[in-house]
């Protein structure tokens, strides 16, 4: 049987050594390549595509860019399942939203030594044991946060018009468009910018406008 191809991201090289001797020689699972940057991540899975990532929450300086790369796996290469190892073991937002954004499991730096087992049962079965659940509990919870309106905006962001453009079709004034987006950034306690959020949203499945689903009805 072949062994299990693993790609772990991680920018601190001790972490990256550590974990290259922590599986070598083992039977069942191959860590084949380490990627610091996300950048490195995805130009791996392109010319030697993984059956696990294991993914640092930090990569270099931007703040979580293991989430968003975690997303981005979970729609370019859904079946191949990530699993987040993190020292941030005091945050729930970033342990929600790993799982929202299509993480299997979730471990802390410090219980590392379960990896092999957890990889082991990705490799088995199609989703955690709450994995599951969480990622459907947290979609309700920020789906929620969305009117069909702030959608509407969100979509139009998201389809790359600028905030003139918006306020054009949507026959509002620029300033009643700059307010709307205020709120929604606030709503999601977001500090990047709104394009981001909204290609977030999109890709977590946020969009969908409830006229749309009566229609389909």
């Amino acid at each position: 049987m072949s062994k299990i191809k693993v790609l772990y991201v991680e920018d601190d090289p001790d972490w990256r050594e550590g974990l290259q001797s922590f599986f070598f020689g083992h039977e069942n699972i191959e860590l084949y390549a380490c990627a610091a940057t996300r950048e490195e991540c995805f130009a791996l899975l392109r010319r030697d595509p993984a059956d696990i990532v294991v993914m640092d929450i930090m990569l270099g300086d931007d703040k979580a860019s293991g989430l968003d790369a975690t997303l981005d796996i979970s729609v370019q290469y859904p079946h191949v399942k990530v699993i987040m190892l993190s020292s941030l073991d005091d945050n729930d937002d970033i342990f929600y939203e790993a799982f929202l954004n299509g993480a299997y499991d979730y471990l802390y730096k410090n219980e590392f030594e379960k990896l092999p087992d957890v990889i082991c049962a990705a490799m088995h079965n199609q989703s955690s044991k709450y994995g599951d659940r969480l990622r459907k509990m947290v979609h309700e919870q920020k789906k929620s946060l969305l009117s069909d309106g702030d959608r509407q905006l969100l979509i139009l962001i998201d389809d790359g018009k600028t905030q003139s453009q918006i306020a054009k079709e949507l026959h509002v004034s620029l300033a009643a468009v700059k307010k709307h987006v205020g709120r929604i950034m606030k709503k999601f306690n977001w500090e990047r910018s709104s394009s981001e959020l909204a290609d977030k949203c999109q890709k977590w499945g946020l969009l969908e406008l409830e006229s749309d689903k009566q229609d389909n009805r």
